[in-house]
């Protein structure tokens, strides 16, 4: 993998007068693909996933290769609705996942490229869910709702069949790199598995050093998080990536801390606006108030994104380079589509990163009691 590294040069973003500059060094940034935007869709945690396993097969040696995030959120609706159906609508439906389902879905029904299966029909350029996923959601209720007996399987027949209207005809075949491939064969060739990751959190409800069912709306599936302490989290991030790896990020992007259009993330103190400028003044986070924020409902399950690097701010503070899937539009110059978090604000407001279990110390390794 190329490693990038700036020694001296420092880049800058202002705001009209050489003292009002934050500026920022480069410390290591790992390959991923270009920013993609998810469009009008809550499938973020497809485009972070994504691109998270894309970074992993360069990581690997596999190759660059564009994955596409809308056959692995195509086949998610369908675990969606099973799931729904099965709960007689009594649980979570809709576009938002996390990324453990995207490794799941590969596991079930493996993975193609974006040229093979885009998403995008009626030739638009950026993916809308709107109208798909109020129809999917309509559709599921009627069914749920039909008094007139039994259910048959042949609602499965006509929930996929919206699917190949709004996404396309499921790609059992393709061609790619001139070799032939099924979605199953092309994710076992590129080695993808779940069982090579984990997702750490950081909880006081839950015993630390054991895995649990955490409990965010969008965890539909029951996916279980090993629980670490808030210093152990921040350092395994840290240490993954200076070792190589990246991370997938789930967070709160709603408090008025982040801010996409200028590329900062910063946990301001309290009843103070945040200052997009200059970050001399953050709150200092405690496991104790990140466990109070999750519980009074002031920090939740908003958005995922993908973790490339680390900074330096001129502040003297580390920041982590986190691919962001709202377009290229956003954000510093040498960032675009990138937002800069500061430690502060990723000690607040993650809920749980995704990461390859090799990227953790022996140490936590054992204390998890993972091979």
């Amino acid at each position: 993998m190329k490693r990038l590294t700036i020694i001296a040069l420092a880049f800058a973003f202002s705001y009209g007068t050489a003292q009002d500059t934050l500026s920022f060094e480069t410390v290591v940034q790992w390959d991923a693909n270009p920013v993609e935007s998810q469009g009008n869709t809550g499938t973020c945690w497809s485009f972070s996933a994504a691109s998270f396993l894309e970074s992993e097969l360069i990581r690997m040696g596999k190759g660059t290769h564009n994955l596409s995030e809308i056959f692995i959120a195509r086949q998610v609706y369908i675990n969606k609705a099973e799931n729904y159906v099965r709960r007689h609508g009594k649980t979570q439906f809709g576009e938002g996942s996390l990324g453990h389902d995207l490794l799941n879905a590969v596991d079930m029904y493996g993975i193609v490229p974006n040229e093979v299966f885009n998403g995008l029909q009626m030739d638009t350029e950026k993916h809308n869910h709107a109208e798909l996923a109020s129809i999917l959601e309509g559709f599921l209720k009627a069914i749920i709702a039909n008094k007139g007996g039994k259910l048959t399987p042949m609602w499965r027949n006509g929930y996929s069949a919206l699917l190949n209207v709004y996404l396309g005809e499921y790609p059992h075949n393709f061609t790619y790199n001139k070799k032939s491939y099924t979605p199953k064969s092309f994710a076992e060739e590129l080695g993808l598995s779940s069982k090579n990751y984990i997702t750490l959190t950081s909880y006081t409800h839950q015993p630390f050093y054991t895995n649990f069912v955490l409990d965010i709306p969008d965890n539909w599936d029951n996916g279980r998080f090993y629980n670490v302490q808030l210093d152990e989290m921040i350092e395994t991030a840290k240490k993954a990536l200076k070792d190589g790896f990246t991370l997938d990020w789930d967070a709160d992007v709603s408090n008025n801390g982040f801010n996409s259009r200028e590329g900062i993330a910063i946990e301001s103190p309290e009843g103070e606006k945040p200052n997009f400028i200059t970050t001399a003044k953050e709150k200092v986070v405690t496991q104790e108030m990140r466990q109070e924020y999750y519980d009074n409902y002031t920090v939740g399950d908003d958005h995922l994104m993908h973790i490339v690097g680390l900074a330096k701010g001129v502040d003297d503070k580390d920041y982590f380079i986190v691919k962001n899937s709202w377009g290229d539009d956003r954000g510093l110059d040498k960032f675009k589509g990138h937002v800069l978090v500061s430690e502060a604000y990723f000690r607040m407001n993650t809920i749980s990163v995704l990461l390859h279990k090799n990227a953790l110390s022996k140490e936590l390794k054992e204390k998890l009691k993972i091979n």
